[in-house]
């Protein structure tokens, strides 16, 4: 039923056609590209059968064989989704698709608490409120259950199990949900930073392609519980610095008697945090980036402890758009009275020839950029073009 289907597009297209009590008299242009996508004859002959029927009225070029124009009208349309059930049953009209659609989100606000995906769900009503049905929803049977999952996610998991727990199957949010859902916390979630990548962002989410790990180098007390069994480390006995795994940062607690600690460094480099000798009252931290929920929630832990002691936090990284946005997520999340390390317009000059260029689009977020701990840095940035990558300070 050609003409039917595309009486009902028409009206389902327009703003307010296709709503329960909509009225008036409507038309549909027929040229050749309507005949072409269903027949000439066959649309000439369902016309003169609704016709008939009493739903359109025709206006001929040449009777029989011309058309020119179809007339219908709103009230109408649910006789014409009638006709249509008859060779597409299922297919539910709009307006109930909207209905459905609606009651299914608001049953699902009843439940969430993460705001970001309260606000995102609150915006899709808002859409279908106008009409628009969301994409998202014809895949909702992946989706929901997604933003379901990290709803009710405390603790991170790993991105396969998290798949086969909320999808049930190991590959599915890999391949059908992945970029959905990066692309809605992207947009909606306050802890994902743009410069983030893929990784990060399911990070901040708690989903995890690997564990996570935190290297430190320095003294440090923590206490590691097991059921009934604790053990006291002393982390300043590894000189060259060690990791605690995922379940380690989970279950450490750090003391609050500490060894004197003067400086708590963070350094964005592998091969720079590597390379910095052990100092006594130095705590040296690698931030691989943007730190995980986890490793965040440590690091507050180690704030607090310290808070009221004369304790000096610093952050040392790579001179370029990504390392200034490090150092600003670090100071609004973490360590507030963080203060850059090597992140100085000396610094930068003494390096500048080992630098590369940086491109236009990340030259424009640069400069609109401002840090007043970094302001001079970036000006300069800005000024030449150039970035220096923290690895230069090796050479």
């Amino acid at each position: 039923m050609y003409l039917v289907e595309r009486i009902i597009e028409k009206c389902e297209n327009s703003q307010n056609d296709w709503r329960q009590g909509a009225s008036g008299g409507r038309s549909l242009r027929i040229d050749q590209l309507e005949y072409d996508a269903c027949g000439k004859s066959a649309l000439v002959a369902e016309a003169e059968e609704l016709e008939r029927t009493g739903l359109i009225r025709i206006k001929w070029l040449t009777r029989g064989s011309d058309i020119e124009r179809i007339y219908y009208r709103v009230e109408d349309l649910e006789q014409f989704y009638s006709i249509l059930e008859e060779t597409l049953p299922g297919r539910l009209p709009k307006q109930k698709q909207i209905w459905e659609y609606r009651g299914l989100l608001e049953r699902e606000l009843d439940v969430l608490e993460t705001e970001w995906i309260r606000r995102y769900y609150r915006d899709i009503l808002e859409q279908l409120e106008k009409g628009n049905i969301p994409k998202m929803l014809g895949k909702r049977e992946v989706y929901l259950p997604c933003f379901r999952g990290i709803d009710g996610l405390k603790e991170p998991v790993f991105k396969r199990i998290f798949s086969s727990k909320y999808l049930h199957n190991s590959k599915t949010f890999e391949e059908f949900a992945e970029p959905h859902i990066i692309a809605k916390a992207r947009a909606y979630c306050e802890d994902v930073e743009a410069e983030m990548d893929d990784t990060e962002v399911l990070s901040q989410l708690c989903i995890e392609e690997y564990s996570q790990e935190m290297s430190l180098k320095g003294a440090l007390q923590i206490e590691i519980v097991q059921g009934e069994k604790c053990a006291v480390i002393d982390l300043g006995e590894y000189f060259y610095g060690t990791v605690l795994n995922s379940e380690t940062l989970k279950n450490a607690v750090i003391l609050e008697q500490q060894p004197e600690i003067k400086r708590v460094v963070t350094i964005e480099n592998k091969a720079n945090f590597v390379s910095v000798p052990y100092q006594e009252g130095t705590l040296y931290i690698f931030s691989h980036g943007y730190f995980s929920p986890r490793e965040k929630r440590f690091l507050q832990r180690l704030r607090e402890v310290l808070e009221g002691r004369q304790v000096e936090f610093c952050h040392s990284g790579d001179l370029d758009y990504g390392g200034v946005k490090i150092f600003e997520y670090i100071k609004k999340h973490i360590f507030p009275d963080v203060q850059p390390l090597m992140m100085d317009v000396v610094t930068y000059e003494r390096y500048l020839a080992r630098g590369e260029p940086i491109g236009e689009k990340t030259l424009q977020k640069l400069r609109k950029t401002e840090i007043p701990e970094l302001q001079n840095l970036i000006d300069i940035m800005v000024e030449k073009g150039i970035a220096v990558e923290q690895e230069c300070f090796l050479m």
